[in-house]
């Protein structure tokens, strides 16, 4: 909606307005994520065959480091007002995040040298959003405090799909066996670090996933509003334990749509309840 990049100082006082709306609960804030299906008018994009897999998030942040160590001093900044942590998007080898984390540092210094105040112990998480990140997660984990998983990307990854392509729409789905397995996975990696792990993006939204979400432990899942008060009915009406035996069923299946239906089975009474109770 702008015009141009936002100054630090606009920056500051964004982020401090959303701490203040927040009432002391934990803010995360994601590092620029751009390109894919997410574009600035201001900014001069290269043309790409395919830009879901070009030009995007951390990498343009590591390339226009200026607008990149903007945003990091004025999260820093905004971190003084407020419980807040950084969410470093698209990153896809250990490479990235040190020389991220080196910008970080190097910021914190500068702010230090000014006599700044901010978090000097803000906590640094990665958005999976990348097979490849799954892959070198255990040599990652070394360097970040938490995990989102970003599942709009890693199913459109792991399954080879455009989401946005609506010849291979019916292709992409969350439920997959591939999905199920690579995020119960990546949750068993975090766990077995003890780092936090968070699902986000549509999947989070969708109350078979949340069930299943559940049932693998992920400590937290971020939707979009309208959602909320639907999967906070949902967990507060299910048993973790029969939550856990259908995951333990669906990892058997072969088949998308079994799995589907099986969840199914388990959420729409619950979710039926919820639309009676509706005035």
């Amino acid at each position: 909606m702008r015009e141009r990049f936002p100054s630090e100082n606009e920056q500051v006082e964004l982020y401090r307005r959303v701490l203040e709306a927040a009432r002391g609960k934990e803010v995360t804030i994601r590092t620029l994520d751009i390109g894919g299906d997410k574009f600035l008018s201001y900014l001069d994009y290269p043309r790409e065959d395919n830009p879901y897999l070009g030009w995007r998030s951390i990498r343009v942040s590591l390339e226009l480091r200026d607008v990149f160590r903007e945003q990091i001093r004025a999260i820093l900044q905004a971190s003084a007002s407020g419980s807040l942590r950084i969410l470093f998007t698209m990153i896809s080898s250990v490479r990235e995040i040190k020389d991220t984390l080196s910008i970080l540092d190097e910021e914190k210094a500068r702010l230090r040298g000014k006599g700044i105040h901010f978090d000097d112990r803000i906590k640094v998480g990665l958005l999976l959003e990348v097979p490849a990140a799954f892959v070198i997660l255990q040599k990652i984990l070394r360097y970040v405090d938490f995990v989102s998983i970003g599942t709009n990307d890693l199913v459109q990854f792991v399954l080879a799909v455009d989401r946005n392509n609506q010849k291979v729409a019916p292709i992409y789905n969350p439920l997959h066996p591939a999905l199920v397995s690579t995020i119960l996975d990546i949750a068993s990696v975090c766990k077995k670090n003890d780092k936090p792990i968070v699902v986000c993006g549509e999947a989070a939204a969708n109350p078979r996933c949340a069930y299943l979400y559940l049932a693998m432990g992920i400590d937290q899942i971020s939707m979009n509003a309208p959602s909320v008060p639907i999967i906070k009915h949902l967990i507060r009406h299910v048993r973790l334990s029969d939550a856990k035996d259908t995951l333990e069923a669906v990892l058997s299946m072969e088949d998308t749509d079994e799995i589907d239906e099986l969840v199914g089975d388990r959420v729409i009474p619950v979710l039926n309840d919820l639309n009676d109770d509706t005035p």
